[in-house]
């Protein structure tokens, strides 16, 4: 931003952001969030995007802090200024200081983010501090700083943007219709865990696809969606294993943790919000939906099938559990390997793909229309009745 080139370069010029501040808090901010914000709720933006913030810093608040840090690090390169040094070892010598320096700085302020977070969260009520929690996920806010590109299907129109963001915070919708098509009230809660409508499924099965699509463009070859398993008759099963005749497997696929192994992964998505789990850690319920795969497929997939099982579970929010973290750096060295990407650059890449995936089924099932549909045969239908 060019105000930072002025707080980095002048002193003592925090108050003259007061105005830039007031358009920010009152003006700009509401077309993000759909809503005037409290204080608390802006010290909140103000705070990084991995610390669940939006990183809309107060520029009055800054100032002085930004100033302070670009002469502490600048230090060395403006002495050799002054001093009208020119050797090129003592101004190597400047540069290196300066680069350790800056770094300095940047743990600094990162430590500040963090007692500053710590103060806003001890003081929140208890859904907003789980809003925090939510938001604050490995991959959670990766839609946040992904380019808007539409060829990559990253663009969010400015409902969507608004809804997504009331969606991170926990805000109120105050233009939801008052009541669902399964006859409860409606919220956003309800509406990311009401089956009528099949949106819950949609979302799955759009997930589910994208993951797919991750693996295979990782090279991972062949990979299967809703492939049915082989019959389980004559093993002796857990009572907790899923041995119906129909089941089937979200994905398959070989080689993923070792060469012509079979790897089985079948995909679940919760709503971390639901009445249910409110009163759950979050951690908890990773774990949970974990173990409840495991239980309902590994035996199954290790004696019947002969392969390897994970479970992927994600939530709404866009967080997901441990061993999805692994099957997501396992495609992205493949990536890496394959096609000569940095990893940190393909990781960012399958991150915002799976984020951005969630989210628009996300947004989908919150407005999207949910009634009872009684099936009716095109035979019954007379074309000329009007």
């Amino acid at each position: 931003m060019k105000w930072s080139y002025l707080q980095r370069t002048l002193p003592d010029i925090g108050h003259l952001f007061q105005p830039m501040e007031d358009i920010l808090r009152h003006k700009l901010i509401p077309l993000f969030v759909g809503k005037h914000i409290s204080d608390i709720e802006r010290r909140i933006l103000a705070l990084p995007v991995k610390m669940g913030g939006m990183a809309l810093e107060n520029p009055v608040q800054t100032a002085n802090q930004e100033y302070n840090n670009s002469r502490f690090a600048t230090g060395p390169l403006a002495s050799l200024i002054l001093a009208e040094e020119d050797c090129p070892n003592n101004i190597m010598d400047a540069e290196m200081k300066s680069g350790k320096l800056k770094k300095k700085c940047a743990d600094a302020t990162d430590e500040r983010h963090a007692t500053e977070r710590a103060d806003i969260f001890a003081v929140l009520d208890m859904k907003t501090q789980r809003a925090m929690e939510l938001c604050s996920e490995p991959g959670a806010s990766s839609w946040l700083t992904a380019r808007p590109l539409q060829k990559l299907g990253h663009e969010l129109n400015q409902v969507e943007f608004v809804d997504a963001i009331r969606l991170r915070y926990g805000f109120h919708f105050p233009d939801l219709i008052g009541k669902c098509g399964c006859g409860a009230k409606n919220t956003s809660d309800h509406a990311l865990i009401c089956k009528v409508g099949g949106f819950d499924m949609w979302r799955h099965d759009h997930l589910r696809d994208t993951l797919a699509d991750i693996l295979r463009y990782a090279g991972f070859k062949p990979v299967n969606t809703e492939q049915p398993m082989l019959p389980c008759d004559g093993f002796n099963l857990p009572i907790s294993a899923n041995i119906k005749a129909e089941a089937r497997m979200d994905i398959v696929c070989r080689g993923l943790w070792s060469d012509m192994q079979t790897s089985f992964m079948d995909v679940r998505v919760f709503h971390p919000n639901a009445p249910s789990y409110l009163k759950m850690p979050i951690t908890n319920l990773y774990k949970q939906h974990q173990n409840q795969k495991k239980l309902a497929y590994m035996r199954r997939v290790q004696e019947v099938e002969q392969g390897s099982f994970t479970p992927l579970v994600f939530s709404t929010s866009g967080g997901f559990a441990g061993e999805v973290g692994k099957v997501l750096e396992r495609a992205a060295r493949k990536i890496c390997d394959r096609h000569k990407e940095s990893y940190a650059e393909t990781m960012s890449f399958i991150r915002e793909k799976t984020r951005f995936s969630l989210l628009r089924s996300t947004l989908v099932a919150l407005r999207g229309t949910k009634r009872r549909v009684v099936p009716v045969s095109v035979e019954d239908v007379d074309f000329r009745d009007k």
